[in-house]
């Protein structure tokens, strides 16, 4: 399947969603990855900004595994074209994968301990988001010390809860947690393949003009992630609490 049709159903939903509300809303895909600094990647950034701009994403996320370069490449290449790309980056640290938005190094060790990491991005103002966290359909409590777990989700600022290289129920474990903690919820692709653009998203209600815009969103909480599956089956009613 091409992203273009996928996207496409979404426009549709979306459209219909903002002559409802009457409100700005945003589609944002969190979390891609291309060729340039995450060899897991097939995604040139060059077909990706072409792909993404004809498609009901409003905007895009680039975030690569341990380094900044390919969202410096691809946010080069959108400010060009003129389709918003925001970069971030995605870390593997000794208590799991989180994405990083706002100020960065330009690369991280694998296994960054996730306590310096945590010290920081309080002191640069950023956020952490924990990605892909029950793959398995493990909730953390089931994967490490209940103590660990709990400091984790005590000390991120979101989950990623519609991620679309997990199933739906990993994804519905990980809102349940989130829920628990009063955590907001984001959604990205993890797209490795430009099929894979736009299959989870996350859901804004206010204008995202960059990475500020974006952290500040963030942390206030006016977010909400949602898969393409379930705005094609008509889910978008659930968000007008918004």
């Amino acid at each position: 399947m091409s992203a273009a049709p996928v996207c496409e159903k979404i426009a549709l939903a979306a459209d219909e969603f903002r002559q409802q509300e009457m409100q700005i809303l945003m589609l944002i895909d969190l979390h891609v990855h291309t060729a340039v600094s995450s060899p897991c990647s097939q995604i040139d950034p060059i077909q990706l900004i072409k792909v993404a701009s004809t498609t009901a994403l409003d905007a895009i996320c680039v975030t690569e595994h341990e380094e900044t370069e390919g969202a410096e490449v691809a946010w080069r290449l959108g400010t060009e074209s003129g389709f918003p790309v925001l970069r971030g980056i995605e870390i593997y640290t000794d208590l799991g994968d989180v994405l990083l938005f706002g100020p960065a190094r330009s690369s991280y060790p694998t296994r960054t301990p996730f306590c310096e990491l945590l010290a920081e991005v309080r002191e640069s103002g950023g956020v952490l988001i924990l990605c892909h966290p029950c793959r398995g359909a493990h909730d953390l409590f089931d994967t490490m010390k209940p103590e660990t777990a709990d400091f984790l989700l005590s000390n991120i600022d979101a989950v990623e809860t519609r991620n679309g290289g997990t199933t739906p129920v990993a994804n519905g474990t990980a809102e349940a947690m989130a829920a628990r903690y009063g955590l907001p919820g984001v959604g990205g692709s993890d797209a490795h393949f430009l099929m894979q653009l736009g299959r989870c998203l996350t859901i804004f209600e206010r204008d995202i003009n960059g990475e500020d815009d974006l952290v500040r969103e963030i942390k206030a909480g006016r977010c909400r992630a949602v898969s393409a599956s379930e705005i094609e089956q008509n889910v978008m009613p659930e968000f007008r609490r918004l």
